[in-house]
């Protein structure tokens, strides 16, 4: 470092020594005015006039006002009309790109060689690769894969086969687990795809037989996801906190819930407001729960009511708690949606199977006995209601023409009789002649009633 200044400042100072006087000769030159001769040197002081002079001359310009963005505009504005001049144009005039070539035996102007590279452009503009955008996110929500269409390759690019660093992992689901790669356990693909088709059978036939389902999906993000699929399979959903007791204490938490009545082709009924306010809430069919861990409430509950249960397991998870596991990755939202949207769609297949047979008179499923007793009671109370709005009117027709009758019975919607009095007094006679033999006959000894009889079987054997 030393050295290196010492060298720095000795060398500025042999650069910077006057000039001695003979290498001023040799770089002085002579000019002739008049009869004065004038020697000009390097270094040579001017006289104290020229010095003025100079000194006026050189003086520093005055500084110059920023420009105004109009004035910066106009400058650019010139810049580029200065390039395209024809001043720029003959500098390129040279380059090698601007002179004809020789291509074989000719000689081909640039013009000439940028139409063939157009030609040969438009030409070959439908060759080689084209570049499509495979995954869209919302399509799994418009459109879900059914059942028949999972594969591999799907499960594979939705990261389904991701599970838990090794360290969190449930030995009960060693089963389910293909192997580790970087210290995390990775699912088992088939797995995955066999349960995933024979969870999707169990919603198919549940919503057959027209069965309560319910979606819970409380994780981020899954709103959507869950709201879509029981849109899509007729079912119930729910994507924030499970009130607990829900299913285990439903007559006190759900008690001031709106029920309904429908029909086997799923329109509601009215005239049920007597049973809504008297049944007991509904409890689900099948539940079917994309986050177990997080909801372990629900499964517990379903467990104790035996309620059958569908869940995602992840390697984390217990697959004790639900009835029908699916392994995969429940972190992932993309494979949620596939799981979600092959369970809908599952659970759509299942309601359009039941509403055509249920067209065609085939209903699968039955009246709850609860129903069918409040529909009996109801029953009979509209007969005996009925029966007694007839008495009144029968009791009022006396004095009546038989037009007037007809009109009344028309009005009361009452089938109107085939036939008039005489023909009433007919069936009468004939009733009283069949109950008067009837007593004679019980009137005989038991004797001549067995002979009679014998000799009945024995005409009909023969014959």
């Amino acid at each position: 470092m030393t050295l290196r200044n010492v060298a720095l400042r000795y060398g500025r100072r042999a650069l910077a020594a006057p000039l001695p006087p003979t290498a001023i000769r040799r770089l002085s030159t002579e000019v002739k005015t008049g009869n004065a001769k004038v020697e000009s040197t390097p270094n040579a002081s001017p006289p104290a006039s020229e010095q003025a002079w100079a000194t006026h001359q050189t003086a520093a310009p005055p500084p110059r006002l920023p420009l105004s963005s109009k004035k910066k505009k106009q400058k650019s504005v010139q810049e580029v009309v200065t390039t395209l001049s024809s001043e720029a144009v003959r500098e390129h005039r040279g380059a090698s790109w601007a002179r004809p070539h020789k291509i074989g035996d000719e000689v081909v102007s640039p013009a000439q060689q940028y139409a063939g590279f157009q030609r040969i452009k438009k030409n070959t503009r439908n060759l080689g690769t084209e570049v499509k955008k495979r995954y869209i996110p919302s399509e799994l929500l418009v459109n879900p894969p059914r059942p028949e269409d999972v594969t591999l390759e799907l499960l594979l690019a939705s990261q389904t086969h991701l599970g838990h660093i090794t360290s969190a992992w449930n030995p009960a689901n060693s089963r389910y687990i293909f192997g580790v790669r970087e210290g995390i356990h990775i699912i088992s693909l088939e797995t995955t795809a066999a349960h995933l088709r024979r969870a999707a059978r169990v919603v198919e036939e549940v919503a057959y037989r027209g069965g309560l389902i319910v979606f819970v999906g409380t994780g981020k993000g899954q709103m959507e996801i869950v709201t879509k699929a029981a849109k899509r399979a007729g079912a119930c959903h729910l994507f924030t906190k499970w009130t607990p007791g829900a299913i285990t204490n439903r007559d006190v938490i759900l008690k001031n819930r709106m029920k309904k009545v429908v029909d086997h082709l799923d329109k509601t009924l009215d005239n049920f407001d007597d049973y809504n306010g008297t049944t007991r809430p509904l409890i689900p069919d099948l539940v079917i729960c994309l986050n177990p861990v997080e909801n372990y409430t629900v499964l517990y509950e379903c467990g104790l009511k035996n309620i059958p249960t569908i869940g995602v397991i992840d390697t984390n998870a217990d697959p004790s708690w639900v009835t029908y596991t699916i392994p995969a990755n429940d972190d992932s939202l993309r494979a949620m949606a596939v799981v979600a949207g092959v369970l809908g769609r599952a659970g759509e297949k299942g309601k359009i199977r039941r509403l055509l047979d249920a067209e065609m008179g085939n209903v699968p499923w039955e009246t709850s006995p609860e129903l069918q007793k409040h529909m009996g009671q109801k029953t009979k109370e509209a007969i005996s209601k009925k029966k007694e709005v007839m008495g009144k009117i029968q009791s009022q027709v006396e004095g009546f023409t038989e037009e007037e009758k007809q009109m009344l019975r028309t009005h009361y919607n009452e089938e109107a009789p085939d036939f008039d009095e005489a023909k009433m007094m007919d069936v009468l006679g004939e009733t009283a002649a069949g109950e008067k033999a009837k007593a004679e006959t019980d009137s005989l000894p038991q004797t001549v009633r067995k002979g009679k009889a014998d000799k009945k079987g024995k005409a009909g054997k023969k014959g």
